[in-house]
C-alpha cells in the first residue's frame, strides 16, 4: 500500500514536471518566475500576468474565435486580457431580463478592513432589513471568512430568521446539501465567500432565491502576486492597480448579483454594501439593469 502510494506520487509529479517543461517554452516577459520556500519545501511557479499574447498566437490558427461571458465588464480590459486588436468586433447585447424585475439598493457603508469591527452591527441590521422587506430566501456574499463570521455573529441575535452558513473546504455532498436547503417559500439567509462556490454557477430559479447581498468591492487581499500584475500593466500605460485589483474584484460582484434572476418570471432584491459603490468608478462598470438603484439610508 505504501509503495503504490509512493509510486502514484511519483507518477503525478512527473507529469508535473513534463507540463511545466512544456510551458517553458512560452515564457517571454508575459511571465515572471516566482520561487517561494516553507520549511524544507521549495517551490517554483511559472506566473502569467497577461495571457493575451498567448491566446492571440492561439487564435491566429483559426479563421476566427468568439469569447463570450455574461459578465464581460469592462469590455476594454477584457479585449486587452483576451488577446483582441482594435479592429475586432465587439457585441454588446441588451439583459434579456426587465430592470423591474430587480429592486437594486447600495448601502453606503464602509466595509474597509480598519472600519469592519465598528459597522458590522449596522451591516447585520442592514441585512435582515433586506429579509424582512422582501421575505423569502437569500444569499450574502462576504470577502473572507472571517468578516462572514464576525457580521454573522450580530446577525443570530435576529431569531426569527433561519441561516445557513458556507464552512471552508466543503464537499460536494455538502455544497449540495447547502442548495437544497433553498426551498420555494422558504424564509432563509444564507452567509457565503464571494468568488467562492456558490457565487457562481449556481442556478437557484423563482422562489428558491429572492435577495442577494454583496459585501464590498470584491478587492483581493494585496499579495506579491497582484502586486506583479500591478506593476507590469503600469510600466504599459494602463491603470495597474484597476486591471490587479479593481476589474476582477467587480467581476466577483458582477457573478454574485448574477445568481439572482435567472429567468422572465424571477423577482428580487440586491444589496451592495459599500460607500465605493457609489464612486463614479464603480457606477461605470454597474450593469445596465442595475442603473435604477435606490440608495439606502
Amino acid at each position: 500500500s505504501t509503495e503504490n502510494d509512493q509510486s502514484e506520487e511519483l507518477l503525478e509529479l512527473y507529469f508535473s514536471v513534463q507540463n511545466f517543461l512544456k510551458i517553458i517554452p512560452l515564457a517571454d516577459d508575459h511571465y515572471r518566475f516566482t520561487a517561494s520556500k516553507t520549511g524544507r519545501e521549495f517551490t517554483l511557479k511559472l506566473f502569467c500576468m497577461d495571457p493575451s499574447h498567448v491566446l492571440e498566437k492561439t487564435a491566429k490558427s483559426f479563421r476566427s474565435s468568439v469569447f463570450f461571458s455574461a459578465t464581460l465588464s469592462p469590455f476594454g480590459y477584457y479585449k486587452d486580457m483576451l488577446g483582441g486588436k482594435k479592429d475586432d468586433y465587439i457585441l454588446k447585447l441588451p439583459s434579456p431580463y426587465d430592470s423591474s424585475q430587480i429592486d437594486v439598493m447600495v448601502a453606503p457603508l464602509s466595509t474597509r478592513y480598519k472600519n469592519r469591527e465598528e459597522t458590522a452591527e449596522r451591516l447585520a441590521h442592514s441585512l435582515y432589513q433586506q429579509v424582512t422587506e422582501n421575505p423569502g430566501n437569500h444569499l450574502f456574499f462576504f470577502p473572507s471568512y472571517h468578516y462572514l463570521e464576525l457580521v454573522y455573529n450580530h446577525f443570530r441575535n435576529y431569531d426569527d430568521v433561519n441561516t445557513i452558513v458556507q464552512e471552508q473546504g466543503m464537499d460536494e455532498i455538502r455544497r449540495d446539501e447547502f442548495l437544497t436547503q433553498f426551498v420555494s417559500g422558504g424564509n432563509l439567509a444564507g452567509f457565503a465567500v464571494l468568488g467562492g462556490v456558490f457565487s457562481e454557477g449556481v442556478d437557484l430559479r423563482g422562489d428558491r432565491l429572492n435577495g442577494v447581498a454583496v459585501v464590498g468591492i470584491g478587492l483581493a487581499p494585496r499579495s506579491f502576486e497582484k502586486e506583479l500584475i500591478k506593476e507590469y500593466f503600469s510600466n504599459r500605460g494602463r491603470n495597474g492597480y484597476d486591471y490587479a485589483y479593481v476589474y476582477p474584484g467587480m467581476n466577483k460582484v458582477l457573478q454574485a448579483g448574477g445568481r439572482l434572476i435567472r429567468s422572465e418570471t424571477d423577482y428580487g432584491s440586491i444589496q451592495l454594501i459599500d460607500d465605493r459603490f457609489l464612486s463614479p468608478k464603480y457606477q461605470s462598470l454597474f450593469p445596465e439593469d442595475w442603473g435604477n438603484y435606490r440608495i439606502k439610508k
